[in-house]
């Protein structure tokens, strides 16, 4: 979990793997040649890990990262926050906030080493490694003017997840942009009390691509949800979403949940 640990050699760089910050230059290109434009306060930036655990592996997993979570709760730590998400595959994906890029050098363990040790640290990081084989890391983009998040509207006790990825080409990108805007727009024309909320690919994935994430209390309610809200929108909707189908090169969608009894907070 590259998020809360430490490379293996130098236990330094917490939030990428190993070769990230020799990726560091690309990165910033990357960013710069963004070719959907927004301004900087319309886009924040997450740092996603994701460590692939094995099913045998996920409660021997779990119980070092809620040691892990509980030791930083203790000590009340102020140099790291992570929200933990679980997707149905034993994929536990660690997502963190960076203002800018200065903090990817950050060494969010330190105040965790200064408390426990050293050792204490990397036996617990060690273990974790011994669940998994592969890991990655990536950068996503949260896409405030594509999101539908109407007044009063909120996530809290919500923590059941559907991730609808949509894929396309980069020619296409201007193209579904609009789509997606148009049936936001819809979302605003019939009022429609539930919202969504809409990221990009950023450094690390190899295609392009929007995803969409749903909240509910369960699986039920996000169905029922659906139901309703396809009754509201009417028969602008289908025309409204072949348009984005129509563009896109490949659509997937992910089943999760958040974890708060992983994610760590720090209280102020």
């Amino acid at each position: 979990m590259k998020t809360l640990k430490h490379q293996k050699k130098t236990r330094k760089k917490l939030v990428f793997s190993k070769n990230f910050k020799s990726n560091l230059m690309a990165l910033i290109a990357l960013l710069f040649a963004f070719n959907i434009t927004h301004s900087q306060d319309e886009v924040t930036m997450f740092v996603l890990h994701t460590d692939n655990v094995k099913f045998e592996k996920i409660p021997a997993y779990e119980k070092v990262a809620k040691e892990l979570k509980d030791n930083f709760t203790k000590y009340n730590l102020k140099d790291n926050n992570w929200t933990t998400v679980n997707t149905q595959d034993g994929r536990y994906v660690y997502v963190t906030p960076i203002k800018n890029m200065a903090e990817l050098d950050k060494n969010i363990m330190k105040g965790l080493t200064d408390k426990i040790g050293e050792e204490a640290v990397n036996t617990m990081l060690d273990s974790m490694d011994d669940c998994y084989d592969t890991h990655n890391d990536k950068i996503i983009h949260y896409i405030k003017d594509l999101s539908y998040e109407p007044e009063g509207y909120t996530t809290a006790g919500k923590n059941y997840r559907e991730y609808h990825f949509i894929y396309y080409a980069p020619k296409n990108a201007k193209k579904i942009k609009e789509a997606i805007a148009n049936v936001k727009a819809l979302y605003v024309k019939k009022g429609i009390k539930n919202g969504y909320t809409i990221f990009h690919s950023g450094f690390g994935s190899d295609k392009s691509y929007f995803m969409v994430s749903v909240a509910g209390k369960d699986k039920l309610e996000i169905a029922q949800i659906d139901k309703i809200e396809e009754k509201q929108l009417g028969e602008e909707l289908d025309p409204a979403m072949f348009n984005v189908i129509a563009l896109s090169t490949k659509y997937e969608k992910v089943e999760a949940r958040v974890r708060p009894d992983l994610s760590y907070y720090p209280k102020e």
